[in-house]
C-alpha cells in the first residue's frame, strides 16, 4: 500500500518539541505552510508570496482587522504573535479579527526566538521533502507492478486515487466513465472537458473549486480522448504531480497497446467483409474466426452502403455489434462503408439510423444468401445514390421494388427521359397517347377507347411518336425505354 501525500500545515509547527508555541485561534480550514517569515510592517503583503507563517510583535499600533484582511488576502497560512515584547499577550483585537477570517493564529513566548521557528519549520521542510520523494518513488513502482494486469487501468487509477486521498478515473470526451464504471464524473471536469474540446489549445485543465481540485488531461489522442480526472481535497503538491504525470504515461502506453490491437481488429474485420463481398465465403469465414469475438458469416445477410461515416465509427461499431463485419471501400467507384448484417438477426434499420444520426447517408440493400452478398451490396450502393439530406436513409426493397425508373437518381431520370423523348416532350396530347397505349399494353381499341380517339387517328399519332422518338412500339427494348421515359416525364412539373 503507498503512502498518501503530505503537506506542513501549522498544526505540525504547534508540534515541534522545544517551540512551546500556543494555539490562540485554530484555523477554519488547515492551510498548507511552505515558509516562516518576519515583518513588523503595518501591510507587509508586498513581500508575501502566500504559504507563509508570519511572525510579528506588533511593535507598529495597528488597525488589526485591517491588518488580518491585508496579510489574509495575500495568502499567508497563519499568523504568529511574539508575546512579552510590544504586548504581555496577544492584542483581543487580533484575537477577534483571526477568528472572523478563519486564520490561524498562535503566541510565541518570548523565550522562543523566531530564528529558531524558522530553522525547525526548514528542517520539518525538509523532512516532508523526503518524505514526498519516497513516497511518490514507492506509489510509481506500485503503478508499474499493476499496469501489467488484465485489470491494470483500474489499479492504477486506485493507486493514484488513494495517494491523492481522493478519486481518478478515465471518462469519454463527453464525460461519460469509462474506468471505474461507477466513477462519479465532477461537475468541474464536465465543464473541462467542454473547453478541451473546443479546439482553444489547451491540452490539460485544472479547476479549484468546493470539492476540491480537478485535473482533467486526455490519454495520447487529444479531443477524442480517453481523459484522467484526478479529483483531490487538496492543492497539487510536488509529490502528487509526479504521481500524476507517471499515471498519465503508463495509462496511455496501455491505450496505445489497445488502440494497436482495435486497428488489427479493424483491418482483419475489413479483410473478412472484402472476402466475402468478393464471393470467397469460406475464406471470409476463416478471416472472421481470428476476431476476438470470431463472428460467423451470417447465412443470410443485408449489406448497407454508407458514406459520410465520422473517424472512429467503425471502430465503435466494432465494440457494440461485434457480429458485423465492416469495410471501407477505397475505389472511387465503391466509395464508403460497407457492413454485412445478418438478416435474421442484427437490426440493419436500426444501424442505419444510427449512422445518419452521425451525418452519414445510407444504402440498405435485399436480403440474400451470403454466396450473393455482391447484388445486396450493388443494390445497397444504389440506394445510397439516391439519398439525400432529406431522406438519408434509403432501403432497396422499399424505394425500388423492381421499377427501373425508381433506381436512377432525378437527375439521371430526367436527362434519359429528355433524351428519349426528345420533340415530343412539347406535345402533351401525344404524350398522355403514348401512356394510354403503353398502359393497354398496345392494345388498339382500349388505348382509341380511353382517348376518345379513333382508331386510325391513333396509328397516326403512334406512327408521328415513334418518329419523333426513334423507337418502335413493336420491339420490347423500344417499349421498355418508351416507358421510363413517359412515367419520367408523369414524375415532372407539366407532366402526363
Amino acid at each position: 500500500m503507498c503512502k498518501t501525500a503530505m503537506v506542513l500545515t501549522l498544526a505540525d509547527v504547534i508540534a515541534i518539541p522545544g517551540l512551546a508555541l500556543r494555539t490562540v485561534v485554530e484555523p477554519a480550514t488547515p492551510r498548507a505552510l511552505s515558509w516562516v517569515t518576519t515583518s513588523e510592517l503595518s501591510d507587509p503583503a508586498q513581500y508575501l508570496e502566500g504559504g507563509e507563517l508570519l511572525l510579528t510583535t506588533g511593535l507598529a499600533d495597528q488597525e488589526w482587522a485591517a491588518y488580518v484582511q491585508r496579510v489574509d488576502r495575500a495568502g499567508v497560512a497563519a499568523l504568529g504573535f511574539g508575546t512579552g515584547l510590544s504586548h504581555a499577550d496577544v492584542p483581543p483585537a487580533l484575537v477577534d479579527a483571526a477568528r472572523d477570517a478563519g486564520l490561524g493564529l498562535v503566541a510565541v513566548p518570548e523565550s522562543t526566538p523566531f530564528i529558531a521557528i524558522g530553522k525547525a519549520v526548514a528542517g520539518l521542510l525538509a523532512e516532508h521533502e523526503r518524505a514526498a520523494t519516497e513516497t511518490a518513488l514507492a506509489v510509481q513502482q506500485e503503478l508499474t507492478r499493476v499496469i501489467s494486469r488484465t485489470d491494470g487501468p483500474a489499479r492504477a487509477l486506485g493507486v493514484l486515487g488513494r495517494a491523492a486521498r481522493g478519486s481518478a478515473g478515465l471518462v469519454d470526451a463527453e464525460g461519460k466513465a469509462l474506468v471505474p464504471a461507477r466513477f462519479r464524473v465532477p461537475d468541474a471536469a464536465v465543464r473541462a472537458l467542454a473547453t478541451l474540446r473546443a479546439g482553444t489549445g489547451i491540452r490539460a485543465a485544472t479547476e479549484t473549486g468546493a470539492e476540491g481540485t480537478t485535473v482533467v488531461q486526455p490519454l495520447g489522442r487529444g479531443v477524442d480522448g480517453p481523459f484522467l480526472v484526478l479529483v483531490t481535497p487538496g492543492a497539487l503538491d510536488g509529490m502528487l504531480r509526479a504521481v500524476l504525470v507517471s499515471t498519465v504515461a503508463l495509462l496511455t502506453l496501455d491505450a496505445e497497446r489497445s488502440w494497436a490491437a482495435a486497428d488489427a481488429e479493424l483491418r482483419l474485420r475489413d479483410r473478412a467483409a472484402t472476402l466475402v463481398l468478393d464471393g470467397a465465403i469460406d475464406a471470409g469465414a476463416s478471416v472472421a474466426a481470428l476476431l476476438t469475438a470470431a463472428p460467423a458469416v451470417p447465412r443470410r445477410l443485408r449489406v448497407l452502403r454508407a458514406t459520410g461515416v465520422p473517424d472512429g465509427v467503425r471502430a465503435r461499431l466494432a465494440r457494440q455489434h461485434p457480429e458485423v463485419l465492416t469495410t471501407e471501400q477505397r475505389d472511387v467507384t465503391e466509395a464508403g462503408t460497407a457492413l454485412l448484417v445478418d438478416a435474421d438477426a442484427t437490426g440493419a434499420e436500426e444501424l442505419a439510423d444510427l449512422l445518419a444520426s452521425l451525418g452519414a447517408r445510407v444504402g440498405i440493400g435485399p436480403a440474400v444468401s451470403a454466396h450473393d452478398a455482391e447484388t445486396s451490396d450493388a443494390a445497397a450502393g444504389t440506394a445510397l445514390s439516391v439519398a439525400d439530406d432529406g431522406s438519408p436513409v434509403v432501403g432497396w426493397d422499399e424505394r425500388f421494388r423492381g421499377e427501373v425508373r425508381a433506381a436512377l437518381p432525378d437527375h439521371a431520370a430526367r436527362a434519359l427521359t429528355a433524351s428519349i423523348l426528345g420533340e415530343l416532350a412539347d406535345e402533351p396530347e401525344l404524350l398522355r397517347t403514348l401512356h394510354s397505349y403503353l398502359f393497354h399494353l398496345g392494345r388498339w381499341q382500349p388505348t382509341a377507347d380511353d382517348m376518345g380517339i379513333h382508331r386510325n387517328t391513333l396509328r397516326k399519332r403512334i406512327a408521328r411518336i415513334e418518329r419523333l422518338t426513334g423507337r418502335s412500339v413493336d420491339t420490347a427494348a423500344g417499349r421498355a425505354d418508351l416507358w421510363v421515359a413517359v412515367v419520367g416525364a408523369a414524375g415532372s412539373p407539366g407532366g402526363v
